[in-house]
C-alpha cells in the first residue's frame, strides 16, 4: 500500500470502508473467497473510488480465482457499503493484492544474507 499524506477524515473513511468490507466478505458463499483478508482501503479524496488491498495465501492460480471472486462481488459489496455507509459517493471498489508481506519476507532474506559487522574497535587507554 501507499503511504500518502491523507486526511483524518479519509484515514476514518479508510478503516470504516476496510472494515465494513471485511464483514460483508464473511456473508458471501463463494468458497473462492476463503481466506481472503482485507489489509487496507484507500479512498479517493472525492470517495468515488476505492482501492482494496487483499492478501491471499494460495497459489498464484488461487489469487487470481479469488480475486475474480472479488471482482464478482464488487457490486454487492457496494451495495452494502452504500446501505451502511452515508458517503457522498458510493466508491467504486477495485481489488488489488496487497504484497507488503511477502516484500518484507524478502527484506528479511537480504538482511539475514549479511555478515553481520564486526564488533567496534575499543580505543586504547591512555591515548
Amino acid at each position: 500500500m501507499t503511504r500518502k499524506r491523507r486526511s483524518q477524515r479519509l484515514r476514518r473513511v479508510d478503516e470504516v470502508l476496510r472494515q465494513t468490507i471485511s464483514d460483508n466478505l464473511l456473508t458471501l458463499t463463494d468458497p473462492r473467497l476463503r481466506g481472503v483478508v482485507v489489509t487496507g482501503v484507500e479512498a479517493s479524496p472525492d470517495t468515488a473510488a476505492a482501492t482494496v488491498y487483499v492478501q491471499i495465501s494460495a497459489n498464484e492460480h488461487r489469487q487470481e480465482r479469488s480475486l475474480a471472486a472479488l471482482e464478482r462481488a464488487r457490486p454487492v459489496l457496494q451495495a452494502r457499503i452504500n446501505e451502511e455507509m452515508h458517503l457522498r459517493h458510493t466508491p467504486i471498489l477495485r481489488f488489488t493484492l496487497d504484497d507488503s508481506a511477502d516484500e518484507g519476507r524478502r527484506i528479511e532474506a537480504l538482511l539475514a544474507d549479511l555478515e553481520p559487522l564486526p564488533p567496534p574497535v575499543e580505543p586504547e587507554e591512555g591515548v
